[in-house]
Parts: C-alpha cells; sequence; structure tokens
C-alpha cells in the first residue's frame, strides 16, 4: 500500500511550536493550496490543509517561515478520531509532514 502526499503551497497562518507532554516539539499549519483549474466564474479556489509538523522539522518552518511563505510539503495522510466537548466522536484528516522544501528563492519578483 502507498500513501504519499506533496503540496505546494503558501502558510495561511504562523507556525507556532508548542510541546507536547513528554517534551516534543509539535507545530500545526494550514497550507493554502490554489486549484490547478478555474470554477464556473473563471475564478481558481483554493484548499486550505491541515499538516501536522514533529521534531526538528515543526521547529525549523517556525525560524524559517511566516503568513504567506511559499513551501513544499511531502508527507502521508492519516485520520484522527478524538471525542468534542458534547461527548461527539469527531474524525479529522490531516497530513502528518515528513519533508520541507523551503521555496522562496524560486520566487521571481516583477
Amino acid at each position: 500500500m502507498f500513501n504519499e502526499i506533496i503540496l505546494i503551497g503558501k502558510l495561511a497562518g504562523r507556525p507556532v511550536v508548542k510541546e507536547t507532554q513528554n517534551g516534543v516539539k509539535l507545530s500545526t499549519i494550514v497550507v493554502d493550496v490554489e486549484r490547478p483549474y478555474r470554477n464556473n466564474l473563471g475564478i481558481k479556489d483554493h484548499d486550505y490543509i491541515r499538516c501536522i509538523l514533529w521534531k526538528g522539522i515543526a521547529q525549523e518552518v517556525a525560524d524559517c517561515c511566516d503568513i504567506g511563505s511559499f513551501i513544499g510539503l511531502k508527507g502521508r495522510l492519516q485520520s484522527r478520531t478524538y471525542e468534542t466537548s458534547d461527548q461527539q466522536t469527531s474524525t479529522v484528516m490531516e497530513v502528518k509532514i515528513e519533508h520541507v522544501e523551503f521555496l522562496e528563492k524560486y520566487l521571481v519578483s516583477k
């Protein structure tokens, strides 16, 4: 079986690093990825994809990136189930990131 996700997009928010109870660094980011086609109004829609960064990758992205930073991400899709405050079970899909490329250097200024 194969589970690999590659994303290229911009950060929708500022990365913030937190630590788990065991002292492991963790950051949750949202990446704004433009769809490759236009909708019926001629506008390109965007997807906002939740990504989880761990350990050194979490710290590196927080140190090097800000809102709007252009990045490439490689990881795998995973689901997580949790209980909400009203005792309901909810499942979310997230991308667990394994590799990051900082793509700002590839942008050409106009």
